[in-house]
């Protein structure tokens, strides 16, 4: 079987001590394609690791990272309008550059909405919103698939991308990543042309991950990633231990046997709807 990890972290400094030897190793064990997903302080890095690996292709965010320069109590978001934009405008030239000079970049992300530390006041509610539509502005004008994280935020993000006019890329309008949301609203994100990723939290007896597993009986296959969000999110039984692709195997197996399908099945699918979705 093939597996395509739809998304990871392998720029972590979890992975400095054995990197070569993991992406070595993983490739014997049916891994063909991962998607590496990090930000503007990584760049470089990530850069030289694509042109090393044939594998290895990347998901890149550069304008998130002003969203945090501005999260200042006080910040008023309306008076800084032009330099907000400005900063946008910005971040789209350098990227449409990025992607005309490294063809293996291959999304946006990750798109930023996250209320797990925060509390739901209407002034953080909108700060969040506000950052989030801007990522989505930027990947629509770079013209990469967005990569959606939502934590504990699933209505406020789900009203603003039912909103964004995103384009289809021939595999799907984007991804999103680590779903924890309802079952019915993958659903509702899947009928907008999304594609639902599922990680190695499936195979935990967490609440999240019995939530996860009503997610997997609702989703089509047609519309289902799977992804290993390493070094995090380590499937049963490595549980407390660095994740990999090499586990998206455990992944795999437990969608198949909640779906009662093959597990080429699901292997072959996934990586399909993988490489519609980024083009690779």
């Amino acid at each position: 079987m093939k597996y395509f990890d739809a998304h990871s972290h392998y720029t972590d400094r979890k992975f400095s001590r054995d990197r070569h030897e993991l992406f070595v190793e993983m490739q014997r064990d049916g891994v063909e394609y991962v998607v590496d997903c990090f930000g503007a302080k990584e760049m470089n890095f990530g850069l030289s690791l694509a042109r090393k690996y044939p594998f290895y292709y990347m998901c890149i965010n550069d304008f998130a990272h002003y969203g945090k320069d501005y999260d200042k109590k006080g910040f008023d978001i309306g008076a800084s309008e032009v330099l907000i934009n400005q900063l946008v405008d910005e971040s789209v030239e350098k990227l449409k550059k990025l992607c005309r000079e490294n063809k293996k970049i291959v999304a946006y992300g990750e798109c930023y909405i996250d209320f797990r530390r925060k509390d739901k006041t209407p002034a953080e509610i909108e700060k969040e919103s506000f950052w989030f539509s801007k990522d989505l502005e930027v990947a629509r004008r770079v013209g990469l698939p967005p990569v959606i994280h939502s934590g504990n935020a699933d209505q406020e993000s789900f009203d603003i991308i039912r909103k964004t006019d995103m384009p289809d890329y021939g595999g799907g309008k984007g991804m999103m990543h680590c779903y924890l949301g309802p079952p019915k609203m993958a659903l509702d994100y899947v009928d907008m042309g999304y594609l639902v990723s599922v990680t190695g939290l499936v195979t935990h007896r967490s609440e999240r991950g019995r939530n996860l597993v009503e997610v997997v009986k609702k989703l089509p296959l047609s519309h289902m990633l799977i992804e290993t969000d390493c070094p995090y999110l380590t499937p049963e039984p490595f549980r407390g231990k660095r994740n990999d692709s090499g586990l998206l195997r455990l992944t795999v197996e437990a969608i198949a046997e909640i779906k009662g399908v093959y597990e080429e099945e699901v292997a072959e699918a996934t990586n399909a709807n993988a490489r519609g979705l980024y083009r690779v």
